[in-house]
């Protein structure tokens, strides 16, 4: 495998892993604030709780599709064994 394909395949998984990544953040952060907006619609001390909250179960769930998505699609290089 040349250094182009290999170099334009880990491009395409970084990307598509940050894009994957930024929709698993967005979609929690989201769950936060409808939740915020139902329950609490006018406290600022409950927005921050549910940013911090939300906000580092969103990096976390993020940081994990992001890392999913980039394995499954860069896959391994010819002649590396798989991990068992």
């Amino acid at each position: 495998m040349s250094s182009a394909e290999m170099s334009s395949r880990s491009l395409t998984a970084t990307l598509l892993g940050v894009l994957a990544g930024a929709g698993g953040f967005g979609a929690l952060m989201l769950a936060g604030w409808l939740l915020y907006r139902r329950l609490w619609g006018d406290s600022a001390t409950a927005l921050l709780v549910i940013v911090v909250i939300f906000g580092a179960a969103g990096l976390y769930a993020g940081w994990l599709l992001g890392v999913i998505v980039f394995s499954a699609l860069r896959g391994s290089d010819e002649g590396e064994e798989p991990a068992a």
